[in-house]
């Protein structure tokens, strides 16, 4: 009995061993051809070689006051442009005149919306299909206004809805025209005339430019017509100087000349990175802290002593809206030079041989062979080795260009969008089998 409890435990574990034998073959087997990789799909994506520093900015700037005794009641809501001579705004002896004024404006603007719609319906140029789709436009165009923070570009798209809306209804036939409507306007315009004052006095711009009620006592702190020849001391200085008090009459100021300026002390290593791209339209600044948008600039003047010292950069832009036009001492973020690529993690980027077919100067074909940079890229389950020219290196990450000239190539391929780069495996080589 013992024998045979012993025979039968010594065919067993033949069995186990023959089985573990097995099972580390096929271990072996399956590893040399099939092994499991980690991938990440290649997205185009753009990165900057930035400078953080501390700037203020110099605008040409006329401040407009009011020495009337009154209530000051401006020409039009928000900032805009203004003409030489062009009226900003006017005074009227009490609240109720300057209410009853900017009433009547809004009902004259209402009376020439209607006797437009009038026009049109006697016309009866517009269709239906015409006008649905202008509704829908301004819709589009008033969600646009609310994202980009455009107060007056919301009014205005709010007016040309209202406008199709009324239009609407005389293509549907819901009314026959707006006579009506006009006579009572009319009306209440008459009433509000005969008991409202006029203006006592109208404020006018001297110079053309842009208008803006936002003051911030810098407005004559800065020379506009100097700031080009800013150095280094004025610079540091500017950014410390404290704004003045703003004057009872001031009531807006006009910002004239297309073009303003952002002055920066900077670091002589930065002033290196400036003066290569001191001719290059891909500069941008970015104020983080203050407005959402990044600007276009050109290099005004780079002013040091020597290339290798400390000193004052002088950036020129002519973008202006409400937030730019209430801007003065800000954090910038200085992108001097932007790289737009294929984003690939560094972890994917390998080394191995390629061989293409060259002509020689017998006029031959030869094959010839390097090793270049590359990744690893799934094709069905197979891995195909693609080279990579790279344009920018991170940390952990580059950007590869994603159409390299044939001189930057020594291959035919190179990675695409939405390739599935290997980041993970081992043993990786050209034609490799592999389960991801």
């Amino acid at each position: 009995m013992k024998a045979l409890e012993k025979s039968t435990l010594k065919r067993i574990g033949v069995v186990l061993l023959a089985f573990i034998v097995l099972l580390y073959i096929f271990y072996l087997l399956y590893g040399a051809n099939f092994s499991v990789v980690k991938t990440e799909t290649v997205n185009l994506t753009t990165v900057a070689d930035s400078i953080y520093t501390d700037g203020y900015i110099v605008r040409n700037e006329t401040l407009i006051t009011n020495d009337t005794a009154g209530v000051v009641s401006y020409e039009f809501e928000g900032n805009r442009k203004v003409a030489a001579g062009g009226t900003i705004a006017k005074v009227y002896a009490s609240e109720q005149d300057a209410s009853n004024h900017r009433q009547m404006e809004q009902i004259q603007q209402e009376i020439e919306i209607f006797e437009k719609l009038n026009q049109s319906a006697r016309m009866e140029s517009a269709s239906l299909d015409s006008v649905r789709n202008q509704i829908t436009s301004e819709i589009m165009n008033i969600n646009k206004s609310v994202v980009d923070g455009d107060i007056l570009g919301i009014s205005e798209n709010e007016d040309n809805l209202i406008y199709s809306l009324n239009e609407s209804m005389l293509v549907l036939g819901e009314v026959e025209d707006y006579s009506d409507k006009i006579a009572e306007l009319q009306v209440l315009y008459n009433t509000l005339n005969g008991s409202t004052g006029d203006a006592i006095a109208e404020i006018t711009s001297p110079v053309s430019g842009y208008f803006t009620t936002s003051i911030d006592g810098y407005e004559q702190k800065y020379d506009y017509k100097t700031v080009t020849q800013t150095d280094l001391e004025q610079a540091e200085n500017g950014l410390n100087e404290k704004q003045d008090e703003v004057a009872d009459n001031v009531i807006g100021k006009v910002i004239s000349d297309l073009n303003w300026y952002i002055v920066s002390p900077i670091s002589a290593q930065e002033s290196l990175a400036i003066n290569k791209n001191l001719d290059s339209s891909q500069i941008k600044v970015s104020m983080p802290y203050a407005a959402a948008q990044s600007l276009p600039v050109t290099i005004a003047a780079m002013n040091q002593k020597t290339k290798t010292d400390d000193g004052a950069l002088i950036l020129q832009c002519n973008y202006m809206s409400d937030v730019l036009a209430s801007l003065r001492q800000e954090e910038l973020q200085i992108d001097v030079e932007t790289y737009e690529g294929l984003y690939v993690s560094k972890s994917a980027l390998h080394e191995d041989e390629i061989t293409t077919i060259v002509t020689d100067d017998n006029g031959n074909e030869i094959e010839q062979s390097e090793r270049v940079q590359g990744v690893y890229v799934i094709n069905g389950n197979i891995l195909e080795f693609k080279e990579v020219v790279i344009a920018y290196s991170g940390d952990d990450f580059i950007i590869c260009k994603q159409t390299p000239s044939e001189e930057e190539l020594f291959g035919d391929e190179t990675i695409e969008l939405y390739d599935r780069v290997v980041v993970g495996g081992t043993d990786l080589y050209d034609g490799k089998r592999v389960n991801v």
